[in-house]
């Protein structure tokens, strides 16, 4: 039975490239369709977001702090209502192989960046003006916790709760509270040959 996602989450969990407002727009892809449960966690799993330096917080830092902060970027947007869309997009050049990570942030969140996705790129991609290279003093990019894409430590592997011997896709859920503020975290993360080729991060709270 295929997994449907929290309902706090659902419309940005649902919505992908196919739906993209214009030909220039670059906008994140759908997040994988998952057929098992997810790994049920007690404790919340994401971390902020280190982009060299600068921290950027789920459901706490905005679109529009972010892209001042970094100094590019474009704000993009799609759909209307509880399907509306906000996001950054970045390339990331100069890894190998060459990557790309949206900031997105759905209706419900208001401007705050409630999402982070990442893939690697396929040989020959390039960078566009919809989503240019991120300067290198925003670099390395990595969440705190060193979770990113490529190899995962033994440390971090134990800390998720990950097995040395990985299925190809591994999704996580986290629900909890804080005061009169219920959180909701999803993680799936997507392995090739060993290594982290894609990942979806969530992360919202709602009164």
């Amino acid at each position: 039975m295929q997994i449907r996602p929290p309902c706090r989450l659902s419309a940005l969990l649902l919505l992908g490239a196919a739906t993209a407002f214009a030909d220039t727009a670059v906008a994140p892809p759908a997040w994988p369709a998952v057929k098992e449960s997810p790994v049920t966690l007690a404790a919340d799993p994401v971390r902020p977001l280190m982009l060299g330096t600068l921290r950027v917080t789920l459901d706490g830092s905005t679109l529009a702090d972010t892209r001042e902060a970094i100094g590019a970027g474009v704000l993009q947007h799609q759909g209307r209502g509880t399907d509306a869309l906000d996001w950054l997009c970045y390339s990331v050049s100069d890894s190998a192989p060459k990557q790309r990570l949206w900031l997105t942030s759905s209706e419900l969140s208001r401007g705050r960046v409630d999402a982070v996705v990442a893939v690697d790129l396929p040989e020959g991609a390039a960078s566009s003006p919809q989503c240019p290279d991120l300067p290198a003093r925003f670099r390395p990019v990595r969440f705190d916790d060193g979770l990113w894409l490529g190899g995962m430590s033994a440390e971090l592997r134990k800390a998720r709760g990950i097995p040395v011997k990985a299925g190809p896709r591994l999704s996580s859920l986290f629900q909890g509270q804080a005061g009169n503020l219920a959180m909701v975290s999803s993680t799936v993360i997507e392995f090739r040959a060993g290594r982290v080729v894609s990942l979806y991060v969530a992360h919202s709270s709602q009164n």
